[in-house]
Formats: structure tokens, sequence, C-alpha cells
């Protein structure tokens, strides 16, 4: 164990949503090793992948989920909602209908999710800004509606803002868990 540091006393599973294509498989894997596959295949049902982020003398463990956004995967896809703490939906900003679909996504996640789940929107792909279809206005008044942690604009591609939205997600529910915890008397 670093010096300084707790053992890991926060884990959280944190669930990727959105439509194919949106770029979710691309934002983990820069966020998780901070790489990018232009040739990336879409994902078949559901992958995992941690990693422990360090802040405030703190080890947080989090397991994210990326759930596949085709259709097809519908049927199963709530199995793997249970027992989330947070999520992040994730639209293209250069598709609209990706952007519409953000109300079914929350829907369908919060009928299983941990009630204190927070919720962080992600617009992806903002470094192909010339093909905007969604105005960054539009992911900041629907992230207001549904009470969102926060919203972002983020390029898997070139990693502009993707650390910061994930952490910022991880600080939220370590303060929640911790607001919990310390309500308990724990």
């Amino acid at each position: 164990m670093a010096e300084g540091f707790e053992e890991e006393p926060y884990v959280f599973k944190i669930l990727l949503l959105g439509d194919g294509g949106v770029g979710k498989t691309s934002l983990l894997r820069r966020f998780i090793d901070n790489t990018f596959d232009p040739d990336y295949q879409s994902t078949i049902g559901v992958q995992f992948m941690t990693r422990v982020v360090k802040f405030d003398n703190k080890n947080v463990k989090l397991v994210i989920w990326d759930i596949a956004g085709q259709s097809r995967h519908t049927t199963y896809r709530h199995l793997y909602y249970k027992a989330a703490n947070g999520i992040i939906l994730v639209y293209d900003i250069t598709r609209y209908k990706t952007f519409e679909n953000l109300p079914r996504w929350i829907q369908d996640a919060m009928e299983s999710v941990d009630p204190n789940a927070k919720i962080a929107v992600l617009g992806n792909k903002s470094d192909l800004e010339a093909y905007r279809a969604v105005q960054k206005e539009l992911g900041e008044l629907f992230s207001k509606k549904i009470d969102a942690e926060l919203f972002s604009e983020t390029s898997a591609k070139s990693g502009n803002n993707v650390e910061e939205a994930f952490l910022a997600l991880a600080k939220a529910l370590v303060k929640k868990s911790d607001e919990i915890q310390k309500n308990l008397g724990l």
C-alpha cells in the first residue's frame, strides 16, 4: 500500500450508456489506458474495465461497465444495471438522434440502479465541431433537467475532457458515499 493512501474503501459501479457508435468504448479506453483505436468494432453485449484513482488521500476503484447500445441487446441490458452507483450517458454531438434517445436510456436505467446514483452527461466527438448537430446548450439543459452531476463535451480521439469527466463523477460518488456514512453514524 502506498504511504498516505487508505486501502480501497470506495468501489463504485458505473454504467456507460448510449446508442451504438457514440464512442462509449473509446471513452472508456481513453480513460483506462489513454489509447484511441479509430478502427474499434462495436461492443457485443457488455464489457467492463477497472481503474483505481487517487484523490484526497483516498483510493477509489471504478468498475465501469460498457453496455452495448444496439437495440438487439435490450433484452438483457437491465441485468447489468443492478446496484450501479453512477451513470454516464453518452451521445454523439454529430448525430442528433443519439441525443434524442438519452431520456429512454436514463428511464431504462433508473428502474434498476441505486436510487442515489450520480449521473454525468457527455457529448462525445467534440473534435468534429464542423459536423455538430447538437448544440452544447441543449446538452447543458438536458443535464439540468435530469439533475445530472455534470455535463461535459469530450473527445475520446483527442482525450479532451475525458479524464476530468470521469474524475468529477468519481469525486461526486465519494462525496455522496461519505454523506450517507456520516448520516448513518459510521
